[in-house]
């Protein structure tokens, strides 16, 4: 295995977007099953809505699974707060700073990987203690703020 299945705890270096809408338990846990990384979306959702999906994705799989937080929504802390209450230890960001959250999900035992635009913002995660780094352009949502 490589250094990113090694640090995820995944069978494939394959990634399932937080595809707002779709990435919902059933996609998540199914593509955990598969060994991939499955990536719960939890913008627009409420705290105890994040914290039933997070159940559900534990009744269907074992295998490790991640959330993306999308900034911008406002209820950060309490979206943050709860994944981590619930044992979710890997994490993506998109529309926002992503650096405050580095620390107290690196304090929980979690992972990382900030959503970015360009290279100048990776390297921006990387100085400030991110994992790793995941690149969308625009085409894709272009969402990372």
């Amino acid at each position: 295995m490589g250094r990113v299945t090694n640090m995820l705890g995944i069978t494939y270096p394959i990634f399932c977007g937080a595809m707002g809408g779709v990435s919902r338990p059933q996609l998540v846990s199914a593509v955990a099953e598969a060994g991939g990384m499955g990536i719960l979306a939890t913008a627009g959702m409420k705290p105890d809505t994040v914290r039933e999906a997070v159940r559900e994705i534990k009744s269907k799989t074992t295998k490790p699974f991640g959330a993306n937080i999308a900034i911008i929504a406002g209820n950060v802390e309490e979206i943050l707060s709860v994944l981590l209450e619930e044992g979710v230890k890997f994490f993506t960001t998109g529309a926002g700073n992503p650096i405050p959250l580095i620390a107290p999900i690196h304090e929980a035992g979690g992972i990382i990987f900030p959503v970015v635009p360009s290279a100048r913002v990776a390297k921006k995660m990387e100085d400030h203690g991110a994992d790793g780094v995941v690149v969308e352009g625009t085409e894709a949502g272009g969402a990372c703020g």
